[in-house]
């Protein structure tokens, strides 16, 4: 649907409106140009037979006008005005070609007898129709100029005082401002639409405030737990390193623990930026081994492939985290086979092969790990198809890289 300007829109409609006026105007006007030439005819026509004599014979008539008796007409002429009685007046084109308007007089013999009044030369609307057609062409296209002139200085002024006020909408810093803004507009339906955008904005205010104590609340009563768990968990380990169920925790309590890193970045405002750069490729592989034995018990194995030199300048916290969110899904939402992780200096892609149901996972993950991506500084993209599940990040170009030196 193709936009259009609200200016253009009000000037065409204002210039249909004048259009149609004019049109109006034209139309009655030429209406009443002949409803006046017949008047003028008919009052003439009524005053010469008001001076008719009563021998009709012995008549005598101004030029123009002729009366004969009704018999003498012809048949169609007859029928234009029938069995109508004296004093009844008609207008119609005779035989020969001529213009008449007519009037049924009484006749010498107490008959009926017609007055007629040949118009043909006396016509002034008809013959000069083409050119009084011209001026009202001109005058036509006069009146869509100047509505267009009228509409535009009209509509400029609303058109600057909606930018003008849009752009204070923009500089307006909370909700309150904007209301006061409201109540010093002139023109009612823009106070109500700030008014209206007042209130959105203060209650999706308070929503993120909410959302955002919310999160700082989880946040902070994640750590303690968290760090009481990890000390237990290290006392387990020295007793038994091999434990499968001790593994299970180990893998809980890191998921647990990105989970509440994630919290903690999500509701915060700080910028994240790394003390040291990140090495991409021993930091892959080892949350790779990690997941490794939750990857095989669905019977699927890790390839990572790492340009040699990547860094990333990115807090390693942030990254494992938001690494770790698109693993796991890649684990539990795909299929068996082979996991792919492949990272150049501009892109890390993470490819599996679908699982047997139409689901490829993730849900409202994906949102969460879209806004990990955003606070990082990367993009994430996941495209489905029949034969791969694709999760792609890409940072800004060029980012921080470092080739390895030649030997």
């Amino acid at each position: 649907m193709r936009r259009r300007s609200l200016r253009e829109a009000l000037v065409r409609r204002w210039m249909l409106f004048a259009a149609l006026l004019s049109l109006l105007f034209a139309g009655i006007t030429l209406l009443l140009l002949f409803v006046l030439e017949d008047s003028f005819i008919d009052r003439r026509l009524q005053t010469v037979a008001a001076t008719l004599p009563a021998d009709t014979r012995r008549a005598s008539l101004p030029e123009h006008f002729t009366l004969v008796p009704f018999a003498g007409l012809s048949p169609r002429e007859q029928r234009h005005l029938g069995n109508r009685s004296t004093g009844a007046m008609a207008e119609f084109r005779r035989d020969d070609g001529r213009y008449v308007h007519a009037r049924l007089v009484p006749a010498a013999d107490g008959g009926r007898a017609v007055l007629l009044y040949d118009v043909t030369g006396e016509l002034t609307v008809t013959p000069r129709l083409p050119a009084g057609l011209a001026y009202a062409v001109a005058a036509f296209v006069l009146a869509l100029l100047c509505a267009w002139l009228l509409a535009n200085a009209f509509v400029g002024r609303a058109e600057r005082h909606a930018h003008r006020l849009v752009a204070q909408v923009r500089a307006t810093p909370d909700p309150a401002s904007l209301e006061a803004l409201a109540r010093a507009e002139p023109v009612g339906e823009f106070a109500e639409i700030l008014l209206l955008h007042a209130e959105v904005w203060r209650g999706r205010h308070a929503a993120v405030e909410r959302e955002r104590e919310t999160l700082a609340f989880l946040a902070h009563e994640l750590r303690t737990p968290l760090q009481s768990a990890r000390t237990s968990l290290a006392l387990l380990q020295e007793a038994d390193t091999t434990s499968p169920a001790l593994q299970r925790l180990q893998r809980a309590l890191s998921r647990l623990e990105r989970a509440g890193n994630a919290i903690l970045w999500l509701s915060s405002e700080v910028t994240l930026a790394g003390a040291q750069p990140t090495h991409a490729a021993s930091a892959l592989r080892e949350l790779a081994d990690e997941l490794q034995p939750l990857a095989a018990t669905r019977r699927q194995t890790f390839r990572v492939h790492v340009a040699p030199g990547l860094r990333w300048d990115a807090p390693w916290e942030a990254v494992e985290t938001l690494l770790a969110n698109l693993l796991l899904n890649a684990i539990q939402h795909g299929g068996a086979g082979t996991i792919e992780v492949e990272a150049d200096a501009t892109q890390l892609a993470i490819r599996n092969p679908p699982a047997a149901a139409d689901a490829p996972g993730f849900g409202i993950g994906l949102d969460i790990a879209r806004r990990l991506a955003v606070r990082i500084g990367w993009q994430l993209e996941m495209r489905v198809s029949a034969e791969r599940v694709c999760c792609e990040l890409r940072w800004p170009d060029p980012h921080p890289f470092e080739p390895v030196p030649s030997s």
